[in-house]
């Protein structure tokens, strides 16, 4: 700009920084805005920080008000603790759905018994939830979801039937032994990783770990007469089992 006379250089040097002001909080937006999936877009250490905030103002603005769970077996030895966990919380409202041998296929038989058409009837019947629990997934080990690819197809299916941009929880799974050709241990751990990858790419997604929690406790898994459940536990099990879910909720509802 030096061919210009002084005013005029003066006058396009001002120029010049008003468009740097405008064009960097533009650029710094794109950046930190939600891309496809809600995924986060990241571009080195300044994206990663910017994830960091994004998913803080999720978490802040994303409070839990209404809350549905739905589960299997585990979620009716669990369910009237849960309630009462829950309702000693400031929530609008909560609904806590289980039974027995519950999978999430939709084309699970009977009809009660799939997570995907529970899920449709809910929010049909009582409306949206901003935070959603799943506890699903034991069932669908035993009907042949023992692979990555089975375990993240059944957990996409499930998820597209939940509240759009809802908070969801998804409580993890124990299958231990047992005796058959299906190694269970396995697809459990199958089944828990798929879950932590859906937790590492979606801000609006975690993961509860019962797993964690079940697996340092094997008393909670025998019987009365001694034998031990591969899946189901006792008092003491249905209880810290409430106690984790309840937790979770309550720690993201306090305002």
């Amino acid at each position: 700009m030096s061919w210009l006379p002084a005013p005029r250089r003066l006058a396009a040097l001002t120029s010049f920084v008003v468009l740097c002001a405008l064009t960097v909080p533009f650029a710094a937006r794109a950046i930190g805005g939600f891309g496809a999936g809600g995924a986060v877009a990241q571009a080195g250490a300044g994206a990663q920080a910017g994830a960091g905030a994004t998913d803080q103002a999720v978490r802040i603005n994303r409070l839990c008000s209404r809350v549905w769970m739905i589960g299997d077996s585990l979620t009716v030895g669990s369910a009237s603790a849960i309630r009462s966990g829950l309702d000693r919380l400031d929530l609008e409202a909560e609904l806590v759905d289980g039974v027995n041998s519950r999978r999430i296929s939709v084309n699970a038989q009977p009809v009660e018994r799939s997570g995907v058409l529970a899920a449709r009837s809910i929010r049909a019947a009582n409306g949206e939830a901003n935070c959603w629990v799943i506890a699903l997934g034991t069932n669908d080990i035993s009907n042949g979801v023992t692979t990555t690819t089975r375990a993240r197809a059944a957990v996409a299916e499930m998820l597209a039937e939940v509240t759009p941009d809802a908070r969801v929880w998804w409580v993890n799974v124990d299958f231990r032994s047992l005796d058959d050709s299906t190694d269970y241990p396995d697809a459990t751990r199958t089944f828990n990783a798929a879950l932590d990858e859906r937790a590492a790419s979606d801000l609006r997604f975690e993961v509860i770990d019962w797993y964690g929690l079940a697996e340092d406790h094997p008393e909670w898994f025998l019987k009365p007469d001694g034998t031990a459940d591969p899946v189901h536990v006792n008092a003491t099990g249905y209880a810290a089992r409430a106690a984790q879910v309840v937790d979770v909720i309550r720690r993201n509802s306090e305002r």
